[in-house]
């Protein structure tokens, strides 16, 4: 049975989702959570291919994983339902392999290195409080910070107010927003609205050396999973 090191599988750039007739409405809001909950964002330099490689590249080229290529295009996105049709399709499924059978290779390390395994899923699979529940920012760029429209700059801290919003929820401090065309890793940094937002990772980044999507999504779950560190009190 041919397999490949879970930091290859992990490194596939995605492919690139057609539109059809898409007509995208505004970004979700709610008298909780706004804007100028936003106190301060910095970026967050250790989200990088380099120190995930520092970290766990010994986990990624020793592991083997069954390929899981993309063998056809993916079917045009009409809407948000459908992006998260395709994230379930392109992306979910492959990160949860991915730390899966990381996790299977740590197994005898767990505790010593105070691992839990977790996984990833939708956002309804987390514990929904007051009736909130992580959903998709659809129209949405990581460029609008530095727009000299000032409409995008607050549309930009609208989404990562919410974004905190359910973090703060949760006790997390590790985020993200994804797009079709980028994914923004986010660390929150306190509970006073300052957050650390890390360079864009583009959609269809890959290779070797380059930070994926795929490969953004395991490090999150591996951040998620360090006991004395995912929680933010």
């Amino acid at each position: 049975m041919n397999t490949q090191s879970l930091l290859h599988y992990l490194s596939i750039g995605l492919p690139t989702i057609p539109k059809q007739g898409t007509n995208p409405g505004p970004n979700t809001t709610n008298p909780q959570y706004d804007a100028d909950d936003i106190t301060q964002i910095v970026p967050w330099p250790e989200f990088d291919y380099s120190v995930i490689i520092q970290r766990y590249g010994e986990l990624l080229t020793s592991t083997q994983i069954r390929p899981d290529p993309f063998t056809s295009p993916p079917a045009p996105l009409r809407d948000e339902p459908t992006f998260h049709l395709r994230f379930s399709d392109l992306v979910m499924n492959r990160v949860r392999r991915g730390l899966r059978v990381g996790f299977e290779q740590l197994a005898p390390e767990l505790q010593t290195r105070q691992l839990s395994v977790i996984t990833i899923d939708g956002g309804g699979s987390a514990r929904i409080i007051d009736q909130f529940r992580p959903d998709a920012a659809f129209i949405w760029r990581s460029s609008m910070r530095s727009s000299r429209d000032l409409a995008d700059q607050r549309e930009y801290k609208q989404v990562l107010a919410q974004l905190n919003f359910y973090m703060e929820q949760h006790n997390a401090r590790h985020g993200f927003i994804l797009s079709d065309a980028e994914l923004v890793a986010v660390k929150r940094l306190d509970g006073n609205g300052r957050l650390a937002v890390a360079t864009s990772i583009p959609w269809a980044s890959g290779g070797a050396g380059r930070l994926s999507v795929l490969l953004g999504l395991w490090y999150l779950g591996m951040l998620a999973a360090e006991n004395n560190n995912w929680s933010l009190h």
